[in-house]
């Protein structure tokens, strides 16, 4: 079943939106019991993040092309660097006591961080193989 390019669209948005709600939602029930972060608002935000760029992408994903093809390998290939890039400095950080997190926050602060990469770097070269 295919969906036309404006409910698509729509749906990711609300989903974005949804997920940014809830962000600022526990985001600020978390700060206020001085628990901030959690691990799961990094999670929703990366989540929202994803949504807003899959909305914008949809109507040139929806198609399967050579170049939504191109765009996603290339995503990917970008992505990677990026990915090893912020696990260098998040063990940096931890050697020299920079920050002081769990298990738990690093996984979802790495994955997050991960999910935000791979969309925007989708997004970025959306743009460039107009």
């Amino acid at each position: 079943m295919k969906i036309s390019g404006k409910i698509g669209r729509r749906i990711y948005i609300a989903c974005g939106l949804l997920s940014l709600s809830l962000t600022v939602l526990y985001g600020t029930v978390a700060f206020r019991t001085g628990s901030f972060p959690n691990g799961q608002e990094l999670l929703l935000f990366g989540f929202s993040i994803m949504s807003f760029c899959l909305s914008y992408l949809y109507p040139q994903f929806n198609v399967k092309d050579e170049r939504s093809r191109k765009i996603r390998e290339k995503g990917i290939y970008h992505s990677f660097f990026f990915i090893i890039a912020y696990m260098i400095i998040i063990m940096g950080l931890f050697q020299f006591n920079v920050i002081v997190i769990n298990g738990y926050q690093t996984t979802c602060l790495l994955t997050t961080l991960t999910i935000i990469t791979i969309f925007l770097s989708f997004v970025i070269l959306s743009k460039r193989y107009k």
